[in-house]
């Protein structure tokens, strides 16, 4: 499964390195293919001081953090996507969030699954009938239910 990982994500598992979203995302007994855009790095950026604030890590800390996830999540430069992708994003975000359109047209790019923790985005895009939105919960279930199934073949 070809998961999309949004700011929101990214940014819990830096405030919180060992909860859920940390653990999805670098556990390598959960094999979900992790992209996301070239956009995300400039959000980390963007809420640097908020990440450290709450984080409670040193600067370098942070940095060494935003690596080992970094490794776990394949970047697609958005200059990969079609612009008609693009135009049907926009088009899904312009009254809900802009600033996701990177992660809603790279959605479209892979024919993954979006995985965000923002309610306004996700809301919105389900109220306009938009399906390729993964909860952590769902995400969770199918990731354990997959490290059973490989135990049991062990």
């Amino acid at each position: 499964m070809k998961i999309i990982v949004d700011t929101s994500i990214f940014i819990s598992a830096l405030i919180s390195p060992k909860g859920i979203y940390a653990e999805l995302l670098m556990n390598p007994i959960f094999r979900f293919e992790k992209y996301s855009s070239y956009y995300l790095v400039v959000e980390i950026f963007k809420h640097k001081e908020k990440i450290l604030k709450y984080s409670k890590l040193t600067e370098s800390e942070l940095i060494e953090q935003v690596y080992n996830l970094l490794k776990n999540v394949t970047l697609i430069n958005e200059n990969q996507i079609p612009k008609e992708i693009w135009q049907k994003s926009f088009e899904l975000t312009k009254d809900v969030d802009e600033n996701d359109t990177a992660f809603i047209a790279l959605t479209e790019f892979t024919d993954g699954k979006l995985w965000s923790l923002d309610k306004k985005l996700t809301n919105g895009l389900k109220n306009k009938g938009y399906q390729k939105i993964i909860a952590t919960g769902e995400l969770k279930q199918k990731a354990f239910k997959n490290k059973q199934d490989d135990l049991m073949i062990e």
